[in-house]
């Protein structure tokens, strides 16, 4: 298994336990991989982004003011990609803690609640 796949396994298992901001997985790619060009960072984070979201209950949102739950978008894959795409586009850098998006994977707690 390869840096990259590693990571991905340790994002998902990360997922699995508490919310992983964005800025998280670009510092992760900045670190964990070595990579230091800006632009590449981006392309690294956002292929990361997209093989999270491919895995089966995984949500892009953000947690709940008391950080137990959490928010998803409703949106598609695709959709959400953009929408990340876009927002960093507007932000004009890397984003920082709390930034753009969150991620999780989602569980249904007896009475049907979403974490």
């Amino acid at each position: 298994m390869g840096k990259y796949e590693r990571l991905l396994q340790e994002i998902l298992v990360e997922c699995d336990e508490d919310h992983v901001g964005l800025w998280s997985i670009v510092h992760a790619v900045r670190w964990e991989l070595g990579e230091k060009d800006p632009v590449k960072v981006r392309q690294l984070t956002m292929r990361l982004v997209e093989d999270l979201l491919r895995q089966t209950n995984m949500a892009a949102g953000f947690p709940t003011n008391d950080g137990k739950g959490f928010t998803p978008w409703s949106s598609t894959r695709d959709e959400t990609l953009a929408r990340i795409n876009r927002e960093w586009d507007l932000l004009g850098r890397e984003p920082s803690l709390g930034e753009i998006v969150w991620f999780t994977t989602l569980r249904v707690r007896d009475g049907g609640q979403v974490l």
